[in-house]
């Protein structure tokens, strides 16, 4: 079983690079996955000798970007300066990893990326008023896609990691996350769902190709909207929703057809993501219970890649073997499950929580990962190294 900790380079910098694998495996895990793509964010990090508090570089990635390879690219990585102040983490693993050091997995935020929304608009979400979401890139869009596939193709060939675990390959909603939010209507979950849905210039062309009239599914909604906005009090339309999933929207042959077709892009664009990763390199999709509101289709997703991470971080330990089984089954033979837990309190209780959570996933994944080196504090990898050395057994 392939057992990973999810870990910011800059977290391997100031621990030492050599120290932090070491961390690591003593542990229990025999793989790092270290950020190679990742988004902005404030990050608390008791686990980081150093950096308490930390604001990272918008948007950017952590390997060394060979410039050329991008010249004529219309959306290209930037790579972030503290690889070039600090070193190069990725490189530093893979050199452990080739001297009997532990597996190295490029963890890969691929469409979240705000200062690229901001750069290129064009490709940015739109929801049905055409408004933009900044902060995540269109999986129609071909220029976001060709810069994901690209991005992997660079460093897996590069490199030759051992997996890629593909984070946001699909629709970021509405309810994702940003500066200050405010929202004084009292969104409820189906209006939250809707106004997270895209339906930009490439949507609506990709949509038409496959014969589904995006435009009459963008009315649809703006309209539902546009009633919601004018009541005093939210007043649900939809009440099966989330529950029934997209079937609440059968009612509605223009949007039900057009959230059928959203999972197209998705599947496509991770199947392309496959094809331009080197081959000795495992690629997974991070999924977890609602990701078909972002227009997974896990089933046709995992298809198109090498299986899943399946992230139970909110799930009690009576709930996680329904979601591991349910995750299983949407496999196909062969096909790799790694379940994914964080080490985040109160959300996570102790280490009896933690153990009781991991045992259930029991002997139907192929391994866990656990979040995240520096967001904790180092006794709680006591945690981690417990549940995996329960999960192995003696």
């Amino acid at each position: 079983m392939r057992h990973s900790v999810w870990t910011y380079p800059w977290d391997m910098h100031d621990l030492g690079p050599d120290a932090a694998l070491a961390a690591i495996t003593d542990a229990g895990a025999n793989c790092v996955s270290l950020a190679t793509s990742y988004h902005a964010g404030r990050f608390l990090q008791p686990g980081n000798p150093k950096r308490r508090s930390y604001f990272p570089e918008d948007g950017t990635v952590y390997y060394s970007v060979d410039p050329g390879r991008w010249a004529d690219a219309e959306i290209a990585p930037k790579q972030a300066a503290i690889v070039e102040a600090e070193g190069d983490m990725l490189a530093h693993a893979v050199r452990a990893r080739e001297a009997g050091g532990p597996a190295v997995s490029c963890w890969t935020v691929c469409l979240h990326n705000t200062r690229l929304g901001m750069a290129h608009p064009g490709h940015a979400l739109r929801d049905a008023f055409g408004d933009p979401a900044f902060y995540g890139l269109c999986p129609s869009s071909e220029a976001a896609r060709d810069y994901v596939a690209g991005m992997v193709a660079e460093f897996t060939t590069a490199s030759r990691p051992d997996r890629v675990e593909l984070e946001s390959p699909d629709f970021l909603g509405f309810d994702h996350g940003y500066h200050h939010e405010k929202d004084g209507l009292g969104l409820l979950p189906e209006d939250m769902f809707l106004m997270g849905l895209c339906f930009c210039d490439h949507c609506l062309t990709r949509a038409s190709a496959a014969g589904v009239d995006g435009a009459a599914a963008r009315k649809v909604v703006a309209d539902h909207l546009q009633a919601a906005f004018a009541r005093a009090l939210p007043e649900a339309q939809f009440p099966d929703f989330p529950a029934k999933g997209l079937a609440a929207f059968d009612g509605l042959p223009a949007l039900a057809a057009y959230l059928d077709w959203r999972s197209e892009p998705v599947t496509s664009l991770i199947a392309r993501i496959r094809d331009a990763a080197h081959p000795d390199t495992q690629v997974l999709l991070i999924d977890a219970k609602d990701s078909w509101q972002g227009g997974v289709d896990r089933a046709k997703a995992a298809a198109a890649c090498d299986g899943l991470l399946y992230c139970a971080y909110f799930t009690p330990a009576d709930k996680v073997r329904p979601e591991i089984e349910a995750a299983r089954a949407a496999l196909q033979p062969g096909a790799t499950l790694i379940a994914g837990y964080q080490l985040f309190h109160p959300e996570v209780a102790d280490a009896d929580d933690l153990v009781a959570r991991t045992g259930a996933a029991g002997p139907l994944v192929d391994g866990l990962n656990f979040y995240n080196l520096g967001l904790v504090p180092r006794a709680r990898l006591d945690w981690m190294h417990r549940a995996i050395a329960e999960l192995e057994g003696p």
